[in-house]
């Protein structure tokens, strides 16, 4: 039998197992105390969370362990009664569970830009506009989808940076994750550049709502003064296609899967953040610490 002293000691060690290794429950055939202690499990860096099913002796290869399969017994009642009376445990591993997957695909994302931001603020891949581009020290890269809701709700607030802010490029870089509609709504931006059209077809596209089908593209171009025969002919182009390309690579690689998400660095690359989503207080902010960068 477990003596009191041991058998609380060792329920609290579980416990303290399950709030820090996850939302898996550890069993006692796997945990295998060492000095004392319970054994930890590394959280992996996919983003998602995945609450794995309960695991049982039979899921598993044999484990040799230092207690009878009576005193097991005792310890997991001891664990189910305290989870029992304290749900608000699984809620709260769960929680941090999620905290630490967060954080670790925020640093994946700054790194990734890190890496690539000489790629993202080429304009060969893009579109750059700066106010005043010998003082611009900050920039703002944008990754959009023409089909995004959120993308077009920022959209404004992008203009406004354009017009107020002169140490601030603004770079565009389309990332179309909508579908073919998307895909080819980002073609025909790109075709723009040779016209020097690009900001009018990319605000129009954006202001616009519901499905950019051709037809409804082709009469935005004519609206805006753009030759639509040299867009089409233009986004078969392999500086359309490479453009696109680079930045989806560039994408894979920072681990953002939505849309919008801005890069805001200094240009002196030693301030880099990505802000995952439309929300403007947190793009405010990075801006303001990029500047501080400088």
């Amino acid at each position: 039998m477990v003596d009191s002293k041991t058998k609380y000691g060792l329920g609290a060690a579980l416990l303290g197992a399950f709030a820090l290794g996850g939302v898996t429950v550890v069993t006692l055939s796997t945990a295998q105390p060492t000095n004392g202690g319970a054994s930890q499990s590394s959280a992996g860096d996919d983003r998602r969370i995945r609450v794995a099913a309960p695991v049982t002796i039979s899921d598993r290869e044999p484990v040799e362990t230092s207690f009878s399969n009576l005193q097991e017994d005792e310890i997991r009642a001891l664990v189910h009664d305290y989870l029992m009376t304290n749900p608000d445990v699984i809620i709260e591993s769960v929680n941090e569970y999620s905290r630490q997957q967060q954080a670790r695909g925020q640093q994946r994302a700054v790194d990734g830009a890190r890496k690539n931001l000489s790629k993202l603020l080429d304009p060969k891949h893009g579109y750059v506009v700066a106010a005043d581009a010998k003082n611009a020290n900050v920039a703002v890269i944008e990754l959009f989808d023409y089909h995004c809701g959120f993308c077009k709700r920022a959209a404004p607030m992008v203009k406004s940076l354009m017009a107020n802010e002169d140490d601030v490029t603004v770079v565009f870089r389309e990332y179309p994750i909508f579908g073919e509609k998307s895909e080819y709504a980002a073609e025909i931006a790109l075709a723009a550049r040779e016209q020097d059209k690009f900001l009018d077809m990319h605000f129009a596209m954006m202001e616009a709502s519901g499905d950019l089908t051709k037809d409804r593209i082709r009469k935005i171009a004519q609206k805006n003064g753009v030759d639509y025969a040299k867009l089409e002919k233009g986004r078969d182009s392999l500086e359309v296609s490479s453009s696109i390309n680079e930045t989806f690579n560039i994408v894979r690689a920072m681990g953002v899967d939505g849309t919008p998400a801005f890069v805001v660095a200094s240009l002196n690359g030693d301030y880099v953040n990505v802000v995952q989503g439309f929300d403007t207080q947190a793009l405010i902010e990075s801006i303001e610490d990029a500047r501080a960068a400088n």
